[in-house]
């Protein structure tokens, strides 16, 4: 059982001190769903929407993080540049590929991630009330973004068809925006909800999420997995009711 623990902790040791390797296999790992799904590939003006969407609505989850961290103190995030409307100061290379990956897979759902702003949680005053206005800044940010998306939405709806590429880009705002926020709450880190749940808690479930944290994307994505098996279209539903209030619907 020792030797088998000390080569698991090698292991673990190896895959993180080796960014080159991941990074290969992360390729390895895309190029071949990417052929085993090839047939299946279709480029379309929808898939450039989201890409556009998901890019910049990352981008604005990160900014708030850095933005609010400032309000309260921290100046770490602007002086490295990182309040920024630049989504290539944000982008994740990882983040990226994975949405990629589980899109060729078939999931309805996408997951990813940008690059974390830095935080220097020391510099927040007062530190409490900062540490959880910066950690769920990025959420709130989501959540305003899919809502006023609804709102235009339901102002500029009668007369314009389903097709309309404003509408699509409005709906598709709304969806990403509103997954990516009730997906940061999972507690989970890296996820938002994580870093509120392990800051706000005692030292045994802070000793629990130090040692899961460094199987946090393998958990986000089995979680992800999970959902989009079992719970995917419940979830559909929920967002196509509050998409009818406007007039408009996912024609489910």
């Amino acid at each position: 059982m020792g030797v088998k623990s000390k080569l698991f902790d090698k292991i673990v040791i190896f895959w993180n001190e080796n960014f080159k390797f991941r990074l290969g296999i992360f390729l390895l790992v895309t190029i071949f769903f990417a052929f085993k799904f090839l047939e299946k590939f279709e480029l379309s003006i929808d898939m450039a929407i989201i890409f556009v969407v998901y890019m910049f609505s990352m981008t604005f989850h990160e900014i708030a993080h850095g933005y609010v961290a400032y309000r309260f103190g921290d100046d770490t995030a602007k002086n490295m540049g990182r309040i920024t409307l630049n989504p290539l100061k944000h982008i994740d290379l990882f983040g990226m590929i994975v949405p990629f990956i589980i899109f060729l897979c078939g999931f309805k759902f996408l997951i990813g991630w940008a690059k974390p702003v830095p935080v220097n949680f020391c510099k927040l005053t007062p530190r409490k009330k900062g540490i959880f206005c910066v950690c769920i800044a990025g959420v709130m940010v989501n959540f305003i973004l899919a809502a006023v998306s609804l709102i235009v939405l339901r102002i500029i709806r009668n007369g314009l068809g389903i097709d309309n590429n404003i509408v699509k880009i409005l709906i598709y705002i709304y969806l990403i925006n509103l997954l990516l926020g009730i997906f940061n709450l999972i507690p989970i880190t890296p996820l938002d909800g994580g870093r509120i749940v392990y800051f706000f808690s005692s030292g045994k479930i802070k000793k629990v999420y130090d040692f899961i944290e460094k199987y946090g994307v393998v958990i986000i994505i089995m979680i992800a997995y999970f959902v989009n098996e079992y719970f995917s279209d419940k979830i559909l539903i929920m967002f196509d009711f509050f998409l009818k209030l406007t007039g408009t619907n996912l024609g489910l």
